[in-house]
């Protein structure tokens, strides 16, 4: 069985530390041994505090990796509208102040390694990777449980993949941004799922955190509404972690694409009946989340493509 906690409440802080916390020695082992930790965040709108990490969640982390680190822990994402503006906006340059070990890093001016993403007929797309992602002793995804119009969900393994690839910025009609949308749209959906699950497969993270204290739901990952789901999940298989994210907004992890694709090539689990996780609070917690127009013929496409082709 494969282990994810699910801690419920409505302290942010407090249920991220205590999600951590109980994730146990194998966790604290790695931390003790990790001269470099990153802690990957998702701040891809400085103007929508929602569809971001919350300061508190990364503070709730931070109280149990300072008790156990004996190296450098950085905090960063490449943020689509700029991870600079984020910091400011949601008070994470307090964090310098608060906690000795933590340096903020912005993943959209790192010195980059290659990577690749799938093409519509298969074939490799060359892209930039951030090269600190590759380089740290542990890798950590704190993010945001959100519907996604897109994808169907986004959690911790689209957190990790999309924002450690780095992509050259440009002006957009609503300013600057650093998009890695147009490498992914126009190949189609399979590809886009695909390439998801590659990008993971390439450089997976250690650790995966969701924090649905404040979840969205309806037009996410950006434009969405807030629900009040009141959990935390923690776990050392980010499928796993993102299949019970999954199915407490009220979807299939196989119908999620990305999901899918990278259970079959082995990078975990998304099989429910193998996961342990506190059957009571998943039915307290469990909810449908609302959806935007147009979303379940999107959960349909991929599908769709993958049987037009056997």
């Amino acid at each position: 069985m494969i282990d994810v906690i699910l801690e419920s409440g409505q302290d942010r802080r407090k249920l991220v530390r205590k999600a951590v916390d109980a994730l146990g020695d194998d966790f604290f082992g790695l931390v003790r041994d990790a001269q470099r930790i990153l802690i990957k965040v998702n701040l891809v709108d400085h103007e929508r505090q929602l569809a971001c990490t919350h300061v508190d969640a990364v503070r709730g982390l931070l109280d149990v990796l300072k008790i156990y680190s004996p190296g450098q822990i950085l905090v960063g994402d490449a943020g689509y509208r700029g991870t600079i503006s984020a910091w400011q906006r949601f008070g994470y340059e307090n964090l310098l102040r608060e906690y000795k070990q933590v340096e903020l890093v912005n993943l959209n001016d790192d010195e980059v390694v290659d990577g690749w993403t799938v093409k519509r007929d298969g074939t490799r797309n060359p892209i930039r990777r951030s090269k600190l992602a590759h380089e740290v002793d542990l890798r950590i995804s704190l993010t945001p449980m959100k519907i996604d119009a897109v994808t169907g969900a986004s959690l911790s393994i689209q957190n990790w993949t999309v924002g450690t690839w780095v992509t050259p910025s440009r002006v957009s009609a609503t300013g600057r941004v650093w998009a890695r949308w147009p490498w992914l749209d126009e190949e189609g959906s399979t590809a886009h799922h695909k390439s998801i699950a590659e990008l993971y497969k390439q450089l997976p993270c250690d650790v995966a955190i969701v924090d649905g204290v404040l979840a969205m739901e309806g037009d996410g990952p950006v434009r969405g509404t807030a629900v009040q789901s009141g959990i935390v999940l923690a776990g050392m298989d980010a499928l796993a972690v993102d299949a019970v994210g999954a199915t407490l907004m009220g979807l299939d992890p196989s119908h999620i694409g990305y999901l899918h694709f990278s259970h079959e090539e082995g990078l975990g689990s998304i099989n429910m009946s193998r996961i342990n996780v506190p059957p009571m609070v998943m039915s307290q917690s469990a909810r449908a989340f609302d959806r935007p127009l147009g979303f379940d013929a999107n959960m349909r496409t991929w599908r769709e493509e993958e049987e037009s082709l056997v």
